[in-house]
């Protein structure tokens, strides 16, 4: 009978502002976990956390769960801790994910983050901010948002997406009162509620049309003579060498919760370039490839 291996735990809180989140994995050794806020990331991250890899890890940077970035096999903590400075790669105690083609729901996932960063209560949940397209309900997050349009949107709570629909300008503190009032109740109560909130997330996410991943040319949602190009990964792995290549490309990088990453704002003639250079590196540009 073969042994399950322990789920990672973590070693010590963070530090501070700016480090990674650092757990103890039976089959990687320590681990340092970084949490950007909807999986946006700049250059200057990349080119961070590359050297990161290099000079104290395994040699790879690694896209996680829920759009996190991890160093794996990591021998000397205190000087990467040290070391850590790029703004993006400061981690939060939980995820706040957000659908990566849209500005507006990045832009809400960031203030759903500073206000929820020091909320106990949120401490052990996944947050998402929709677009519409239905793409972080998917994912079954825990509380979030689903926005309808440019000034209206609905709740998700504990999992389910709420009936009643909201002003912009309201979701930010009626999110922050749904957390607080859910983790306000009774054990007992709070047990009831989980089992059935379980119930309905699982048939929520089974019953949902899933998009499809945003993997390649992506310029429906762009100005003209612009792209997005949406890769992905083989199981989430890349070199150092080529996390540092994608730095010097000198673009917004957001890493997806399904171990991609999309590359924003790019010409049309560069991004024909940045194909070129980087599809026989191991970034794949087609959805429906069988590596994905």
């Amino acid at each position: 009978m073969t042994d399950t291996p322990e789920a990672p735990h973590v070693i010590t809180e963070t530090p501070h502002v700016g480090s990674p989140l650092l757990l103890d994995d039976a089959v990687h050794g320590t681990v340092a976990r970084f949490q950007p806020v909807a999986g946006a990331t700049t250059a200057e991250d990349w080119i961070e956390i590359a050297g990161l890899a290099q000079d104290f890890g395994d040699g790879n940077v690694y896209l996680a769960q829920n759009a996190a970035l991890e160093l794996r096999g990591v021998h000397d903590v205190a000087q990467l801790v040290a070391r850590v400075s790029a703004p993006a790669l400061s981690t939060l105690s939980r995820p706040v994910l957000a659908s990566p083609l849209s500005a507006a729901a990045r832009e809400l996932a960031r203030d759903i983050a500073a206000v929820c960063e020091g909320l106990e209560a949120a401490s052990e949940l996944v947050l998402g901010v929709d677009d519409g397209s239905g793409d972080i309900v998917a994912e079954g997050v825990d509380y979030g948002v689903l926005l309808r349009g440019t000034d209206s949107a609905q709740l998700i709570t504990q999992g389910v997406l709420s009936d009643a629909v909201l002003a912009i300008e309201d979701l930010v503190p009626a999110l922050v009162n749904a957390i607080e009032e859910a983790a306000a109740k009774a054990p007992e109560e709070a047990s009831a509620d989980t089992g059935r909130t379980e119930e309905l997330k699982l048939s929520a996410t089974e019953t949902s049309d899933k998009p499809a991943q945003p993997i390649g040319w992506l310029a429906e949602h762009t100005p003209e003579g612009r792209v997005d190009l949406g890769a992905g990964l083989h199981k989430g792995v890349i070199p150092a060498e080529f996390a540092d290549l994608i730095g010097r490309l000198d673009v917004d990088i957001t890493v997806t919760p399904w171990q991609g990453l999309v590359f924003h704002d790019i010409a049309e003639g560069d991004a024909e370039v940045v194909l070129r250079v980087l599809a026989p590196r191991g970034f794949i540009f087609d959805v429906n490839s069988p590596l994905l």
